[in-house]
């Protein structure tokens, strides 16, 4: 189960990483991805199809771009806990699914369709399940070493992890997601629970229309630097969301979100904000931008 839990993250920490990294040689590929998508016609299926198979291609070559810029002692401080001859199949193992991901989301992009991002390992996860049917984590040294914690709501015996949680120690970033339909997802004990983690990352995503509110509970991690809250049924944010001092990176896309001023207005550290597939008017967007002129406000 291991592996699973640290695969099915590690895109998603790529995606953060993107922002801060500095390694000469990623630079150069995001620029070269750049260029391809301001220089491509969208409008041309053929010259479209060629762009995104450069763009697949050149997020491959990010991805070992990034791995290779990660000082060494972050590696090793990183991968506590794991025996030195596991290192190097478990890191194949990530960047080959992190391709295989980004690959669906390109899919997704162009053919539309739900986000049914764990669609290409599905049968993948399904074997790991037959050969350990109890997903209970048993060694303490793992407990401790894992930075990261996927919940996957759709996924057979998820509350044992979930009961779980108050074990793991160091947990930097959340995902709590559903590859399908969930009714009235407890989200609540789950953060409950997540409460001893000095949190940085929280993402609640796909949960679709089931997820019409958050708890209150969002807002008492005070080390938050991003939330993420892609394709829910979303109206509004809570208004603990306020006590986020540290928020720098706040997503919305997917959501009937109509108002977001009041909530974000005092996010003063606020830099990105995303808002595509949202119900927010272009007054609301132009009042944000006024009260936070140092945040990029994303539309796609």
């Amino acid at each position: 189960m291991k592996h699973i839990f640290l695969l099915l993250v590690f895109l998603l920490t790529n995606m953060i990483l993107l922002a801060q990294n500095t390694n000469n040689e990623a630079a150069q590929i995001k620029q070269q991805m750049s260029a391809i998508r301001k220089s491509t016609n969208w409008g041309d299926p053929a010259a479209a199809k060629e762009a995104n198979t450069k763009i697949e291609a050149l997020s491959a070559k990010l991805t070992q771009a990034i791995r290779a810029s990660k000082p060494p002692d972050q590696q090793t401080q990183r991968n506590s806990g794991i025996k030195p001859e596991e290192k190097d199949k478990i890191q194949q193992e990530m960047d080959d699914y992190s391709n295989k991901l980004w690959s669906q989301m390109m899919k997704i992009v162009r053919e539309g369709g739900t986000w049914d991002l764990a669609g290409p390992l599905r049968k993948e996860i399904v074997e790991e399940y037959k050969e350990d049917e109890n997903p209970t984590v048993k060694n303490p040294e793992w407990l401790n070493s894992m930075s990261y914690l996927l919940i996957n709501l759709s996924l057979p015996q998820v509350q044992v992890i979930i009961d779980q949680m108050p074990m793991y120690k160091g947990i930097k970033t959340l995902i709590i997601t559903t590859e399908k339909p969930v009714v009235n997802p407890n989200l609540l004990q789950i953060l409950k629970n997540a409460m001893g983690y000095k949190l940085e990352d929280l993402y609640i995503i796909n949960f679709g229309p089931s997820l019409s509110s958050l708890p209150s509970a969002v807002g008492d991690f005070p080390k938050l630097k991003t939330l993420a809250v892609y394709n829910n049924g979303l109206g509004s944010l809570p208004g603990s969301v306020r006590q986020l001092a540290g928020l720098s990176s706040l997503q919305i896309q997917g959501n009937p979100i109509n108002t977001l001023l009041p909530t974000v207005g005092i996010l003063k550290n606020l830099k990105e904000l995303g808002i595509s597939m949202t119900k927010l008017s272009e007054n609301e967007i132009s009042l944000i931008q006024k009260t936070l002129p140092e945040c990029k406000i994303t539309r796609q």
